[in-house]
């Protein structure tokens, strides 16, 4: 299962998300990283707007309990982006992507509750269609992040003693 999802996944990179990380960049100036924080940022948005309804119903009822619970969720997954933002700042713009192989199972995930959410997509109304729009930034970001060179593979070199 790892082995068909990771050719799924360098596929999706090398010909759809690299090429519009080229387009981006030689038309509009966006480099890989500038892409990437953009997506965050509508995904974070997303998601502020797919809670919004949920906490104003609670606070409009004087329900304390789930307001906090809702507010926690929505803080968490703000946090979980913003960690997000960052770590693709600190990355840059190096040759050797280490986010292309590290975040493999993040793509995964993402991917999968993309599909889980597209079953449930006829039941749901604004909140729904903001989940889901925060679910196609996020793995947009995470793909568009993605895009550069993998890194080099180490390989176990033989040890030789010093010569005495």
């Amino acid at each position: 299962m790892r082995k068909t999802f990771a050719s799924i996944d360098d596929t999706l990179i090398e010909r759809l998300f690299q090429p519009v990380t080229d387009l981006l960049a030689n038309r509009l100036g966006f480099g890989r990283t500038s892409a990437a924080c953009l997506c965050i940022d509508a995904a974070s948005l997303s998601w502020i707007m797919s809670r919004a309804r949920g906490l104003s119903d609670d606070a409009a009822s004087w329900q304390v309990a789930p307001s906090l619970f809702d507010a926690g969720i929505l803080l968490l997954g703000l946090v979980a982006l913003l960690s997000l933002r960052t770590l693709f700042r600190r990355t840059g713009t190096r040759q050797a992507n280490p986010l292309r192989l590290a975040m493999r199972p993040h793509r995964a995930l993402v991917l999968l509750m993309l599909a889980a959410r597209l079953v449930q997509l006829q039941a749901s109304g604004l909140s729904g269609l903001a989940d889901m729009a925060m679910l196609v930034c996020a793995a947009s970001a995470l793909y568009l992040g993605a895009c550069g060179q993998p890194p080099r593979l180490r390989h176990a070199t033989a040890w030789v003693p010093a010569s005495q």
